[in-house]
C-alpha cells in the first residue's frame, strides 16, 4: 500500500482509521454514517478494524460497511481473532498501516461532519514535535486540564485521538500488559517521556455516548483504571506517588461495595497488580517531564465533568470581549488573544485596551480573522487605570453579550459557548458565570506547563446569591458573561475603584437581575508565586476593600422585610461557616512561614465546609 501513498495525487493527506471493536454492533451504523458525512474526502481515509472476538453481529455489521466504503473510493481492512483487548488491538491495526496520522477511536462515538478537516488541519500546522491531538468529547467534555493558550496537554484521552505515526513507531506503541483502560494514558506519558508534545483540538468535535447516564458504575472501567493507575505508579511516579499504593487499594476496601461482585474483582485486581508490577518497575521514565498523580485521577480536574453541552448554536450572537493590557506584558496579552481565538464560540469581539502604550498594536491586529476572532479592536490610551481602559472598552463593544479578559488571565475553550447557551436557555438572568481555578505562577509563558500549583475553584460552586455577592466578592472578573443590556442601565466601572471596581460593577449588575451559575470550570487566572508578591496582592485588594463597601453601601433596592431578613440570615450562614473562618484564617496564615501554600490549603477547607452548609 506503500504505492499507493507515493504515486497519490496532491490533496489532504492520507488518513488512517484505526477501530477496536467488541460486540459493538449497535454502534456501528451510526459511527459509519457519520464518517460518510465528513468533509474530508473519504477516498484518503483507510479503515483498519480489529475485531475482538465479537459474539453479537457485528462483524455482519462491519462486512455491509466495507462494501459501502468501497464504493466511495475508502480502503477497508479487517481483522479478527480472540479478544487481546484495547491497546494491543489497536497495535494489530497501526502496525498494518504506513500513513502520516492514524486516528485512533472508538465506534460508540459519532463525528461532527468537520471533525476530521479540523484535526488533519491541527496536526499539518504543528512540527514533528507534536505526536497526538485530542478530539474533543459532547455532550460530556474530558474534565481534565489542559493549557488555554497553546492547547497542550499532559495526557490525552484516546475515545478519539490523531497520532502521528511516527511518533507512534518511535516509542513502540500501546502498552500491551494493560488490557482496557489507562493504556492512553501510559502512552500519553511515554510520548512525553521521550519529548514529544501532546495537544487537545477543542474545534474538533465528535459525541461520545460512554455514559448511559452521568456518574453511571461501569466495573471494567472502575477495576480497570484502578489497575492502571497503580501500575503507572510504579512506571512514572514520585517516591510519594508509590508509597500512596498500598494506602489507595486498602482504602478500596473499606468502601461500600459498587456491586455484588465487588470484592472477587479487588481480589483480581490485586492479584494482577503483583503479577504485572516488576515489568512496570523495570521500565521507569527516563525524563524529568511531569508525571502527575492524583488520587484515582491523574491530575487535578476541571469541575463539571458531567455538565452536558449541546450541539452548536446555529446562529451564534457576537460575543465581545475587553482585554485590558499595558507597557512590558505581550506575552500574557498573546496568551490571553491565542485562548480567545481557540473558543469554539465561533463569534468573537475583541477590544484590546492598552493604557499608557501603544506598544501592543501589531500583536493585537495580527489576531483579526485568527480562529473564533472575527474581529478585534485596539486602542492605546494615555496612562489612565484600569477602570478607565476597561470603560473604554465597553464603549467599543457591539457584541450582544460582554465579558472581560485582562492580559493575567485565561479562558478555557468551552468558556464563552458554555455562558452563551445558559444565557440563551435563561432569558430573565441578566449575567452568567462559571467557576475558576487559581493558578499560582508568574506567568504561564515563562513555566513549563504542569509545573504550577492549580488551586481548587474559587467561585463558591453554590447557586447564585445576592446577599453573599454584596457581603464579599466571589466573581473573578473573567468568569462573569453579562447581557448589553446591563451596561446601558448601570454604566461601566467606577473611576475612583483601581482595585475591586469589578465587585462593584457585580453589586449594581446584580441589584435588578439574577446571575446563572454554571456548576463548571470555564477558566483560570494567575496570582503571583512568591510568597512576598501574593502578601502584596492581598494587601492592594485589602485597602481597596472599605472604600468599595461604601461604593456598594450607598446603592439601593428595594427588598420586602421578608427578603431583608433572609439575606441577612443567609451572610449570618455564611459568615459563622465559611467567610469568618477564611478571613481568621486568612489572617493567621499569613504571618506564618509558607504562608501562601498554608493560606491557600485553609481556605480550600472553608470552602468546603460553606458548600457543605448549602449557603
Amino acid at each position: 500500500m506503500s504505492s499507493a501513498v507515493q504515486g497519490a495525487a496532491p490533496g489532504p493527506p492520507w488518513l488512517d482509521l484505526s477501530i477496536v471493536t467488541h460486540n459493538s454492533s449497535r454502534w456501528i451504523d451510526p459511527f459509519f454514517e457519520s464518517l460518510f458525512k465528513q468533509n474530508f474526502p473519504l477516498e484518503r481515509i483507510r479503515v483498519w478494524v480489529r475485531d475482538n472476538d465479537s459474539r453479537d453481529d457485528t462483524l455482519e455489521r462491519l462486512e455491509t460497511w466495507s462494501a459501502r466504503l468501497a464504493q466511495r473510493g475508502a480502503r477497508y481492512e479487517l481483522d479478527a481473532g480472540a479478544n487481546v483487548g484495547f491497546g494491543r488491538g489497536h497495535n494489530v491495526n497501526w502496525r498494518r498501516s504506513d500513513g502520516p496520522y492514524i486516528l485512533v477511536t472508538n465506534v460508540d462515538l459519532t463525528f461532527e461532519p468537520d471533525a476530521l478537516v479540523r484535526v488533519v488541519a491541527a496536526a499539518e500546522s504543528d512540527g514533528a514535535s507534536t505526536a497526538s491531538w485530542e478530539l474533543r468529547q459532547k455532550p460530556y467534555e474530558h474534565p481534565k486540564i489542559y493549557h488555554p493558550a497553546s492547547l497542550e496537554t499532559l495526557w490525552s484521552s484516546h475515545a478519539c485521538v490523531l497520532l502521528r505515526r511516527s511518533a507512534l513507531a518511535a516509542v513502540g506503541g500501546y502498552e500491551e500488559e494493560l488490557f482496557l483502560y489507562g493504556e492512553d494514558v501510559e502512552l500519553s506519558y511515554r510520548l512525553r517521556d521521550s519529548g514529544f508534545v501532546l495537544r487537545y483540538v477543542p474545534s474538533a468535535v465528535c459525541w461520545h455516548y460512554t455514559y448511559a447516564q452521568p456518574h453511571e458504575f461501569k466495573p471494567a472501567q472502575f477495576f480497570g483504571s484502578k489497575l492502571a493507575n497503580g501500575l503507572l505508579r510504579l512506571r512514572y511516579g514520585s517516591a510519594s506517588a508509590i508509597l500512596a499504593i498500598p494506602f489507595l487499594y486498602t482504602a478500596l476496601w473499606c468502601i461500600k461495595p459498587r456491586g455484588p461482585k465487588y470484592y472477587r474483582g479487588l481480589c483480581t485486581l490485586t492479584m494482577q497488580f503483583l503479577l504485572k508490577s516488576t515489568h512496570f518497575v523495570l521500565s521507569r521514565h527516563r525524563s524529568d517531564a511531569p508525571f502527575p498523580f492524583a488520587g484515582w485521577d491523574y491530575e487535578q480536574t476541571r469541575s463539571g465533568a458531567f455538565y452536558p453541552m449541546p450541539p452548536a448554536h446555529p446562529d451564534p450572537p457576537l460575543v465581545s470581549v475587553i482585554t485590558r493590557t499595558m507597557k512590558g506584558r505581550q506575552d500574557g496579552l498573546r496568551q490571553a488573544l491565542q485562548c480567545l481565538a481557540n473558543q469554539t464560540h465561533p463569534n468573537v469581539e475583541v477590544i484590546v485596551i492598552e493604557d499608557g502604550s501603544s506598544e501592543a498594536r501589531a500583536l493585537a491586529e495580527s489576531y483579526e480573522g485568527v480562529g473564533a476572532i472575527r474581529r478585534i479592536r485596539y486602542l492605546g490610551i494615555g496612562k489612565s487605570g484600569r477602570c478607565v481602559a476597561g470603560n473604554r472598552g465597553l464603549e467599543e463593544a457591539t457584541g450582544a453579550y460582554l465579558g472581560f479578559l485582562d492580559d493575567d488571565d485565561l479562558l478555557f475553550a468551552d468558556h464563552l459557548e458554555t455562558l452563551v447557551a445558559a444565557l440563551e436557555d435563561h432569558p430573565d438572568r441578566g449575567a452568567a458565570y462559571g467557576l475558576a481555578l487559581e493558578v499560582r505562577a508568574g506567568s504561564l509563558a515563562q513555566s513549563r506547563w504542569g509545573s504550577q500549583k492549580v488551586h481548587s475553584s474559587v467561585a463558591p460552586g453554590v447557586p447564585f446569591s445576592r446577599a453573599l455577592l454584596w457581603d464579599h466578592n466571589y466573581l473573578p472578573i473573567q468568569t462573569v458573561l453579562f447581557r448589553r443590556e446591563l451596561y446601558a442601565r448601570w454604566g461601566g466601572f467606577d473611576p475612583e475603584l483601581e482595585n475591586l471596581e469589578d465587585w462593584n460593577l457585580w453589586v449594581r449588575y446584580s441589584l435588578e437581575s439574577e446571575f446563572e451559575m454554571i456548576d463548571r470550570v470555564t477558566s483560570l487566572y494567575l496570582v503571583p508565586r512568591r510568597g512576598v508578591d501574593a502578601l502584596g496582592r492581598l494587601a492592594a485588594l485589602d485597602s481597596y476593600s472599605l472604600k468599595a463597601r461604601q461604593k456598594n453601601g450607598s446603592l439601593r433596592v428595594e427588598l420586602t422585610v421578608g427578603e431583608a431578613l433572609e439575606y441577612a440570615q443567609e451572610i449570618g450562614r455564611y459568615n459563622i461557616v465559611g467567610g469568618l473562618a477564611r478571613r481568621r484564617l486568612r489572617a493567621f496564615a499569613l504571618g506564618l512561614p509558607f504562608s501562601g501554600a498554608l493560606y491557600h490549603s485553609l481556605r480550600r477547607i472553608a470552602q468546603a465546609l460553606a458548600r457543605r452548609s448549602g449557603t
